[in-house]
């Protein structure tokens, strides 16, 4: 990770971005004095007071890389992991269109499209996008995502890995997601689980100040804005942006340099409290 930006800030939000709620209150603060507020409506947890569109507009243009850092090893565990999720929507939508949202180095797009999707990306730093486009050969965008005024209703699957714990605006990416998926499209998000069993023990011990070394650090401030857990993202698919959650579901990512085996792959997909990362399904209603 490059060295740390000189940190900018917006004014302190007073409603929740999620659901326009007023009812937000100082939830937690992490060792680099970032706070957290929390939502008492939908329960989604946020930074707040948020960086400057600035600040990450210059973070994310060193953020993204295009080769792979951990090793082919990895890589190719990475990589399985990533058929195994097109797979998954596989069976809950046809084969057709698919955009991934925050495709970075455009692996997604590569593997998509051998399993016969047609594919579009798009990423917010626009000289890596450019790059991208031109390696793979498909449209890859940058930009105000919802600016781009990509058709209405023209894609089967919205792709969202690892992607909705960035955005200031989250809400605008889930509404756009549905506004862009066909009656029936289904949407795949990959995210951290900040309820995980790890993740709400060390905040229960930092709040009873019971750890004080890297307090909050599992909230990943240097690049995350929001923090959800399984349930917290299934109530605001529902109630908030008119989808139906299909499963909710552990998604460990992948740091070994093997497969995992069966049965910790079924605890971490049936208990997703287990794992650091979920993944969540769900279908735009009519």
């Amino acid at each position: 990770m490059p060295e740390e930006l000189p940190r900018e800030f917006d004014p302190p939000l007073e409603r929740c971005p999620i659901c326009d709620d007023a009812g937000i209150a100082p939830y937690h603060r992490d060792y680099r004095g970032i706070a957290i507020s929390r939502c008492r409506r939908c329960g989604v947890q946020f930074m707040n007071p948020q960086y400057t569109d600035a600040y990450l507009a210059a973070f994310y243009a060193r953020y993204i890389a295009e080769e792979y850092p951990f090793g082919p090893e990895i890589l190719a565990v990475s990589l399985q992991r990533r058929r195994e999720v097109l797979a998954l929507i596989g069976q809950h939508v046809p084969v057709g269109r698919l955009l991934s949202i925050g495709c970075g180095d455009g692996i997604e797009l590569e593997i998509a499209r051998q399993q016969g999707w047609t594919v579009e990306g798009y990423d917010v730093d626009p000289a890596t996008t450019e790059r991208v486009a031109s390696k793979l050969g498909v449209p890859v965008y940058s930009g105000d995502l919802c600016g781009l005024r990509l058709p209405e209703a023209g894609y089967d699957c919205v792709y969202m890995d690892q992607v909705l714990e960035h955005p200031k605006r989250p809400q605008d990416c889930l509404r756009e997601a549905r506004r862009l998926l066909r009656p029936g499209g289904v949407l795949f998000i990959g995210c951290p689980n900040i309820r995980s069993i790890a993740s709400a023990w060390k905040t229960f011990m930092e709040k009873l100040g019971l750890k004080r070394r890297n307090r909050g650090r599992h909230y990943d401030t240097q690049h995350h804005l929001f923090y959800y857990s399984p349930g917290v993202l299934r109530r605001i698919l529902q109630r908030h942006y008119g989808f139906r959650v299909l499963l909710a579901q552990g998604d460990p990512l992948v740091w070994k340099r093997k497969l995992p085996g069966r049965l910790y792959v079924f605890l971490r997909h049936r208990l997703p409290c287990l794992d650091s990362t979920f993944r969540v399904l769900a279908r735009r209603e009519q």
